[in-house]
């Protein structure tokens, strides 16, 4: 069976998850061969028998990095050691399998195959490209009951996971503006006491709009918005920009004479985002960004309760 993870994000520790649970898989299967042959070592060869024979497991770890040096490898120490610098890998395949022999249908011999295969494929698709994949293929031979647990527990590791298309992305316009707005309304206060400390040099017209109330609370939110959007826009985009949906053409609008286009939500519901590659710091600017919202939403919420307050105490 085939399958591919979507909308999910994958962080390293999940992938190491994965990679304990192959090794745990493979070790089980080494310590029933080791006992099989431990068992039948000083017996005759009529009187050997194998439940399992002529068994065998391997795990295989493979590499890809961005700049084309592809390393395969079967030691989890070796394996782990890598994934310390995650920007510089582009795919990482994970595989197992286990061979063995045992008794067919009404036969006294060992002459049935069983085989379990398995692999999980974490692909950064490219950087021009604002996705990643992760697919699982499990195959076996005689052990559909062992394929399905496989499969079953894989999933479920990689399933347990932040969905991709969570709160930070749904309602980022409302991130985006509380930060920019917070910062407007710092730079609204600056600006304030810079006036407020020169108002014998400015023109006596904007010295008698500073004393208006109307003009004062509703001109403060207006210049916290202006300022803020243009002094401070570019930082909070340059946070959220590795992680924004591709745009789709959404159509032409004859009153600008300009093409428009929206986010490809259903293209990024399709795939998933591995912290490699692209999106080697995604926790970390995810993280950054609902930290900045959990503070500048307070400010806001300030603000507005100053602007209430200021309301009804000037006349």
């Amino acid at each position: 069976m085939n399958n591919k993870i979507v909308n999910k994000q994958i962080p390293i520790s999940k992938i190491v998850d994965i990679a304990n649970y192959f090794e745990d898989y493979k070790d089980r299967y080494d310590e029933i061969f080791r006992k099989e042959k431990e068992r039948n070592k000083n017996l005759s060869f009529s009187e050997k028998k194998f439940e399992y024979e002529n068994g065998s497991a391997e795990i295989r770890y493979t590499i890809t990095f961005y700049n084309g040096q592809s390393l395969t490898e079967s030691d989890y120490n070796w394996f782990v050691g890598n994934l310390n610098n995650p920007r510089a890998i582009k795919e990482i395949e994970i595989y197992l399998r286990v061979g063995f022999y045992t008794k067919g249908e009404n036969e006294d011999y060992n002459n049935q195959y069983n085989k379990i295969y398995c692999s999980v494929d974490f692909r950064d698709l490219g950087m021009n490209l604002k996705h990643s994949d992760v697919v699982i293929n499990v195959e076996t031979t005689n052990q559909e009951r062992e394929s399905n647990n496989i499969y079953s527990t894989i999933m479920n590791t990689l399933e347990d996971t932040e969905d991709r298309y969570n709160k930070t992305m749904k309602h980022r316009k409302i991130r985006t503006q509380c930060f920019t707005i917070s910062i407007g309304i710092i730079l609204s206060y600056i600006l304030y006491i810079i006036l407020k400390i020169n108002i014998d040099k400015i023109p006596p017209i904007l010295a008698e709009y500073m004393n208006n109330k109307y003009i004062l609370i509703f001109g403060q939110w207006f210049v916290a918005i202006l300022l803020g959007n243009v002094f401070s826009y570019w930082y909070i985009l340059s946070i959220y920009k590795p992680l924004l949906p591709s745009a789709k053409y959404a159509g032409y609008n004859r009153s600008t004479y300009k093409s428009k286009y929206t986010d490809d939500i259903d293209e990024y519901l399709e795939h998933s985002e591995v912290h490699f590659g692209k999106f080697w710091d995604a926790e970390k600017r995810r993280n950054k960004i609902e930290k900045i919202y959990k503070v500048t939403n307070k400010i806001i919420l300030v603000q507005l309760l100053i602007s209430i307050l200021l309301f009804f105490i000037l006349k």
